[in-house]
């Protein structure tokens, strides 16, 4: 299994390189590898500082970020309610921090003097934590396919009032935040990718910490207290923790789908289900995942761009109607 977890972390390294290359040199402007040398040693030219500088480095910062958040996130919820098909899209936690991102920039247009670079990340995390809320207050939903309904349900309700929000902004934010929502990386600046990236490094610690033995949720709760394991207390910092890490996704590529669903279950087809071993391959497959959807947003209809999430909801949508009619089909026996 060692050997094993190793080539496929490699392999997922080098995928990782390999699109990273092309991302730096591909796109409506093409920058050769000179180019990006005199960039990156201050000898470059204005245009490719500002493709370099301002558009592909920071998207790809912005890929590594959200990627390892949504991928962990979604390995943790799927974890602390032994349902495969929970996300953090479907249980409407990225509604509830988009609705907090969207009331932070609402105040903003009020003339109100907020920092957006580190009032948005924190009106996205409060957001997601009443999504949470909404639907894990109802503990007696316990079958995965009513928890998924009542996470629609609220996501639905949700995405309501962002647009009542949205109907009082200006024909331009308008604009820019149906793009984000969507699932863009909108705000590329670098000093709020530094906010990010501190969130980042505070939350991966926890959440390493916060997974120590985790491996004895899967036997369930009778038997993990049973060895020892304090069940209650164990998720509901889990929880805490996905829904953190779901925040600070959205607050840096808006409500970008599927992500948390899907890349759990392709490393834990690749590498089992103990925990050492396909959580950093779920990180890894969720990065790939995003900075592919990137990559492809950014050149298929170039010089025109797609939004990142829809090239990720169009990828992973197959595979999860596959989950929900297999999971139907399993509750249905």
């Amino acid at each position: 299994m060692k050997k094993r977890f190793r080539i496929t972390c490699a392999s997922f390294s080098l995928l990782f390189i390999g699109l990273v290359i092309f991302q730096l040199t591909h796109g409506s402007i093409h920058l050769t590898w000179s180019e990006i040398g005199q960039v990156l040693t201050g000898h470059g030219s204005a245009q490719a500082d500002l493709v370099l500088l301002q558009f592909r480095l920071p998207q790809i910062a912005l890929s590594l970020i959200c990627g390892i958040c949504l991928s962990l996130s979604g390995a943790i919820l799927q974890l602390v309610t032994e349902n495969p098909l929970a996300d953090t899209s479907i249980m409407g936690i990225n509604s509830g921090a988009s609705l907090g991102a969207v009331t932070f920039l609402a105040i903003s247009n009020l003339h109100i003097p907020l920092s957006q670079t580190y009032g948005l990340p924190l009106f996205a995390v409060l957001g997601s934590l009443v999504g949470a809320c909404i639907v894990f207050v109802q503990r007696r939903l316990q079958q995965p396919l009513q928890l998924l309904l009542l996470g629609i349900a609220s996501g639905t309700l949700l995405n309501g009032i962002i647009l009542l929000i949205e109907l009082q902004l200006n024909q331009f934010d308008f604009d820019k935040l149906i793009v984000w929502i969507s699932g863009d990386f909108w705000n590329q600046d670098w000093s709020y990718i530094a906010v990010l990236s501190i969130g980042l490094l505070i939350l991966l610690p926890l959440t390493i910490r916060g997974l120590w033995a985790s491996d004895l949720l899967t036997l369930g709760q009778q038997a993990a207290s049973g060895l020892g394991l304090g069940v209650a207390g164990k998720r509901q910092v889990l929880l805490l923790l996905a829904v953190l890490l779901a925040g600070l996704a959205v607050a840096g590529g808006g409500a970008i789908s599927f992500v948390g669903l899907m890349a759990p279950h392709i490393a834990r087809c690749l590498v089992g289900n103990h925990g050492r071993f396909y959580l950093p391959v779920t990180a890894l497959v969720g990065v790939n995942l995003i900075l592919f959807a990137a990559v492809v947003a950014e050149n298929i209809f170039a010089p025109s761009q797609l939004p990142v999430g829809l090239v990720v909801a169009v990828i992973t949508m197959p595979y999860f109607i596959y989950l929900l009619l297999h999971q139907s089909d399993r509750e249905t026996i």
